[in-house]
Formats: structure tokens, sequence, C-alpha cells
């Protein structure tokens, strides 16, 4: 017999929209369904699916901006994947209009987000993208990506903010 959640999440992990959306009920707000705890299909597949499965997420409408209320919007998401392909899950996003100034956990933009991570690969990708390395934080030390990734020492994010701030 089968278990709807276990159905769900192996359509993600395999990258199977068919069946996800049949795992899901043939929702008529797909992709941009959200499941019982209030994950979108979008954030869900960043988090556990092969780039394929994104990209035919965002190719059907799945919302690069999503409002979420944990903090994690897509581009955290994208961020915060374990995937070797984190940095092309970004750019798939900005290509899809995601907003390189969205604000999310601890007010961070993007680019703070990709810093703090030390991933010089987004930096560059928020940057070339429009993202405003002066934005500051408005709780907390009210600081610019630069200055936060300097006081928590994160260096390779740092050190690319630097070099493309030189530029």
């Amino acid at each position: 017999m089968s278990h709807p959640v276990l159905d769900i999440e192996a359509a993600y992990l395999r990258g199977d929209l068919d069946a996800l959306r049949a795992a899901l009920g043939h929702p008529a707000d797909f992709p941009n369904t959200r499941d019982d705890c209030g994950g979108s299909c979008l954030v869900n597949a960043l988090y556990r699916a092969p780039i394929s499965l994104v990209a035919q997420l965002l190719d059907l409408g799945a919302d690069a901006n999503e409002v979420v209320e944990d903090g994690f919007p897509p581009l955290f998401a994208a961020l915060g994947t374990t995937h070797a392909d984190a940095a092309e899950r970004v750019a798939l996003l900005l290509s899809h209009g995601a907003n390189p100034q969205q604000r999310g956990v601890n007010d961070y933009t993007a680019l703070h987000q990709a810093a703090c991570l030390d991933n010089a690969e987004a930096v560059r990708l928020l940057l070339a993208a429009g993202a405003d390395p002066q934005a500051r934080t408005r709780i907390d030390h009210y600081a610019t990506a630069l200055e936060e990734a300097e006081h928590f020492g994160h260096h390779a994010g740092a050190a690319a903010l630097r070099q493309a701030l030189a530029s």
C-alpha cells in the first residue's frame, strides 16, 4: 500500500513531475501548491530534487519570489541546499526573475546569505544580477554583506565581495 507523504518524497527525489502532481492530488494551483507544513513545491524541490525538476516547476510558473514565513525563500533554499549544483540553482532562479534583494532569515539579502555561507560563486552571480552590496540588515548589526561576512569570519564570502567591489 502506498503512503501519500512517501509518494511525494519519492517523486521529489526522483525528479518526477507527473508523480509529484499525482501524489499531491492534482491540485489546481500546481506548481504553487503548499504541503501540509506550508512548504511549496519549489522550495521542497530546491532542497530535495534534481535541478531538472526545479527547472520544470519554474517553467510551469512556480513563483521564484514566493513569500515564506520561515525566512528561507527560494534563493535562500538554493543557497542552503547540499546539492553540488547550488550555484546553478541560484542562477536558474535568477533567470526566472528571482529578486536578488529579497530578504530572508536575519533580514539578510541573498547576498548576505551567500557571503555568510562562503559561497563565492553565488556572490558573483547575485552581484551580476544586481544585488546591492551596500544593502544593510535592518536588525542586529545593521551590516552590509561584507561587514557581516567579516564579522563572522566567512573569509571566502568576504574575499569574493571585496574582489567584486574593487572591480
